[in-house]
């Protein structure tokens, strides 16, 4: 009898456990692809920028990191929004605002604006991955739903 029960609750955990956690969509993993792709840009348009001093600094790659960020953001917010997780629908909120923040920088031609915006932007971006993403024994992602 003990066993029975034993076995029946280490079952309900497994299930419950399992439920908080699923695959994320074909899209919602392009979005993040693509999130990684461009805040990989803007790190290396922050070294050459840092290293060129006075010389030629180049924003481009700021608008076209902040443009794509822009339309993955998007689709991470419309997934969290159907999944109804208010916790990263609101860092995927705040995701876009930096974002914003960093295209008015690019736009600007103002470094500070555009390193702040990116900091934050990281910062966001981590939370949200801390809170809503789990590592598999495979070594993919699984979303922490609940």
């Amino acid at each position: 009898m003990r066993e029975s029960l034993i076995a029946v609750i280490a079952f309900v955990v497994v299930t419950i456990s399992a439920q908080g956690n699923e695959k994320p969509s074909d899209a919602f993993m392009k979005a993040m692809r693509d999130n990684a792709d461009a805040a990989r840009a803007i790190r290396v348009a922050s070294k050459e920028f840092e290293e060129s001093g006075a010389g030629a600094q180049d924003f481009d790659p700021f608008e076209k990191a902040a443009a794509t960020m822009k339309a993955s953001l998007t689709t991470t917010l419309t997934y969290w929004q159907a999944q109804k997780v208010d916790g990263a629908v609101a860092l995927s909120e705040k995701a876009l605002k930096h974002v914003a923040a960093l295209e008015a920088g690019a736009k600007e031609r103002d470094y500070r604006l555009v390193l702040e915006a990116s900091t934050a932007l990281n910062a966001t971006c981590a939370s949200c991955h801390m809170a809503h993403r789990v590592r598999t024994d495979d070594g993919t992602y699984e979303i922490k739903i609940k």
